[in-house]
């Protein structure tokens, strides 16, 4: 069987091209890397190809629901950046199916990230708020000023840590990704 896969939004990930031969697609970095698989059988059968496929599974971990497969690494495998891989399966259109996956952290770790970013932009408009009350009161903008460069820093650098860990992910991607074309495949 012949995918046709394509990245949507993805970052540096493998594209399953016919006969099982990869080639790489580049995009910008995304923090949540996405990619959708039309399939040729429908969602049923995909989900017991994948069923199948976790039974001799050394290091893939799955939960399979009617229309729904979350793969992840197992817990020896697993570290503190290991992604998660959540697959939807859709009738397409034509017949067949739409396989939609998006890669990403834990939801303690994503919630982790969120509530952090917005801790840095509440408290970056709480400093710029305390800057422009010091510009008019005319007292000395410097306190504020390094107050809101730090919390801008700060969200930056939370921001790029997103990018950090899913850069220790990737081999953990590429693997889940591997794994999820081996079994539709058949």
């Amino acid at each position: 069987m012949t995918l046709q896969g394509r990245a949507q939004q993805g970052a540096l990930l493998p594209t399953p091209v016919s006969r099982g031969v990869s080639s790489l697609v580049m995009s910008r970095p995304r923090a949540r890397p996405r990619f959708t698989l039309d399939l040729g059988i429908p969602p049923e059968q995909v989900v017991e190809r994948v069923r199948a496929k976790l039974a001799g599974e050394t290091k893939v971990n799955g939960s399979l629901f009617r229309r729904t497969v979350l793969l992840t690494v197992k817990k020896e495998h697993a570290h503190f950046w290991s992604p998660q891989l959540d697959v939807q399966l859709e009738d397409a259109p034509g017949g067949g199916t739409r396989l939609s996956a998006m890669f990403a952290p834990h939801p303690q770790i994503w919630t982790s990230f969120v509530a952090v970013q917005f801790l840095f932009a509440l408290l970056s408009i709480a400093a710029g708020v305390y800057l422009t009350s010091a510009l008019m009161l005319g007292r000395d903008p410097w306190v504020p000023l390094g107050l809101l460069v730090a919390m801008l820093f700060g969200g930056g650098f939370s921001y790029g840590a997103a990018y950090v860990g899913q850069g220790f992910g990737s081999e953990q991607m590429y693997e889940l990704r591997a794994f999820l074309d081996a079994a539709v495949e058949g």
